[in-house]
């Protein structure tokens, strides 16, 4: 037989053994024999007959380390008793365990506990403890036979802080080794302050407490980007750093962080809660176009835009650019929606150049983020007795159509000439002075008219002769003394009338011409009078002198 342990819970004695085979039943009980001094002899210390037992309990003397053995009475020849080995009681605690580490589970977001197996071959189990930074007691959460253990988080909350554990082994005589140092994973945490402006820094900043229980070596950075789907470790510190700066590649995702603290000198590491950071993009515009562009006269072009609410745009910029040139100059900038824009741009090159026109959208952070489509003014133009022009390419993908209208030169009436989507126009009759401009007509779903654009314009030239009569009867048929040319038009010519000394009797528009008064508005007498007539184009200029007799 062979005696398993012996205990001393304070003065009673318990003995577990294993009893010896009894094939001849010649078993009658089992007897306790001790002493507490190696000097002393063995005394009985109980006697048991209940043969079913494995266990003999006894209250001793004194506290004393007794050596113990057991015996059975009898063996098969019923003289002979079968002894044990003597055994010590066993008063000694096992020795100081420390955790290996306290770690946030990445999936179940619970905290987990590691430690070595203990060297004693009768520990058997492990007792575990939270200790209460408030008082410094230790609350005893459980025992386990396990290496490792799972907390509830109504136990261990990984969001929140002071999750100090500590743990001690136990033998098979319940008794407790010393309880270790605690342990405390990393809580990590925002800088929210820092990350109110991560739209502009395009950064996120991290922070978290330190390890608790060993030196940490480095930290590592992991990521888990929602668009890509991928963990990645975005960077390490060193053990002392306990933040880190993360440059978001894309906004509009989310991003989930944990740090993990690697231990000195080991391949144990501690993983950290985990948290999330959902990165807003800048939503577009709910209305970012241009409506058209259109020549509204002579190096002038007027654009017509909205920019509807709704929208994380902070500034709109109207831009204007030379037909595919590189370079946009910025026109006017808008910091609030407007239901319609109408900018006139002057002073450009309309009977020559073509510009293009788009509005860009900036962000609170001052950047672009998104534009209009790109407007193109047509262009109009005339190759002998061609007409040619470009379409209004922005409205390529709606339902438009382009008509060519004419106006005689002296006249503001326009009538409306040849429709279609042709960019030619053959002139069959070039003798008379015409003008021309081309009209796109983008239509809506209800086969209207929604938006107009014009081109500049074209004006082709009679026979270019300025008729100057050299008299005239005031209040008579021929009243006015004017000139005529059907390719000047008004405000073109000025008319000067002087007296024979060279003072300046009228000034006014040649087309128009002198009714004999002077300046006072008082009728001159008949005569003979010098004039200068001034006539300035686009195609040239000219200076006209004579004289002209003024008849009563």
């Amino acid at each position: 037989m062979a005696i398993q342990r012996a205990c001393l819970d304070n003065v009673t004695l318990t003995v577990s053994f294993s009893p010896a085979n009894d094939p001849c039943g010649s078993f009658v009980s089992y007897r306790l024999y001790g002493r507490d001094n190696s000097a002393n002899p063995f005394v009985l210390l109980k006697e048991s007959n209940t043969l079913t037992d494995n266990q003999i309990q006894t209250v001793l003397p004194n506290k004393k380390r007794w050596e113990l053995y057991v015996t059975t009475r009898f063996a098969c020849n019923r003289t002979d008793t079968l002894n044990s080995d003597t055994i010590l009681i066993d008063d000694q605690a096992p020795a100081y365990l420390e955790p290996d580490s306290v770690s946030i589970d990445w999936a179940s977001q619970r905290m987990i506990a590691g430690w070595p197996k203990a060297l004693e071959p009768d520990v058997m189990g492990y007792s575990l403890f939270k200790s209460d930074p408030s008082t410094g007691n230790n609350v005893l959460i459980d025992k386990t036979s396990q290496l490792n253990y799972d907390f509830t988080t109504l136990t261990f909350d990984p969001m929140g802080g002071g999750n100090r554990y500590c743990m001690a082994a136990f033998d098979s005589c319940t008794n407790g080794g010393p309880i270790s140092s605690f342990h405390s994973p990393i809580l990590l945490s925002f800088n929210t302050g820092q990350n109110i402006a991560y739209q502009c820094t395009r950064k996120l900043y991290l922070q978290w407490t330190a390890y608790v229980g060993y030196t940490t070596a480095q930290h590592e950075i992991w990521v888990f980007n929602s668009s890509t789907s991928t963990w990645n470790m975005d960077g390490t510190t060193t053990g002392a750093q306990l933040s880190y700066v993360f440059n978001i590649p894309t906004l509009g995702a989310n991003y989930t962080f944990i740090i993990r603290a690697k231990k000195q000198g080991s391949g144990i590491s501690s993983s950290s809660n985990k948290i999330v950071f959902n990165t807003l993009n800048f939503t577009a515009p709910l209305s970012k176009n241009i409506s058209r562009v259109s020549v509204m006269g002579d190096g002038e072009i007027q654009v017509k835009a909205s920019w509807s609410a709704g929208s994380s745009a902070q500034q709109v910029r109207l831009q204007r650019r030379v037909y595919l040139g590189t370079n946009w100059v910025s026109l006017a900038t808008f910091s609030s929606p407007i239901t319609d824009i109408y900018y006139n741009d002057k002073n450009l090159e309309t009977s020559s150049l073509r510009y293009q026109y788009r509005m860009i959208y900036l962000n609170a952070c001052g950047e672009v983020f998104d534009s209009s489509d790109i407007h193109t003014s047509i262009l109009l133009r005339r190759n002998f007795y061609n007409l040619y022009w470009n379409g209004y390419w922005a409205w390529a993908n709606t339902s438009h159509s382009l008509q060519a209208d004419e106006r005689e030169k002296q006249s503001s009436t326009w009538n409306s000439g040849v429709s279609g989507t042709d960019s030619l126009l053959i002139l069959t009759d070039t003798t008379k002075a015409i003008c021309y401009r081309i009209v796109a007509y983008r239509i809506g779903i209800n086969g209207k008219y929604i938006d107009t654009s014009y081109s500049n314009e074209v004006c082709l030239q009679a026979f270019d002769t300025t008729l100057i009569p050299s008299g005239f009867t005031p209040g008579g048929i021929n009243s006015q003394f004017k000139i005529i040319n059907v390719n000047i038009l008004p405000g073109q010519s000025t008319m000067r009338i002087y007296d024979r000394w060279g003072g300046k009797l009228f000034e006014g528009d040649a087309l128009i011409g002198w009714d004999g008064k002077d300046q006072n508005d008082v009728y001159l007498g008949p005569g003979t009078y010098p004039y200068t007539i001034q006539i300035v184009r686009p195609e040239k200029r000219e200076l006209l002198k004579g004289t002209v007799v003024l008849i009563r």
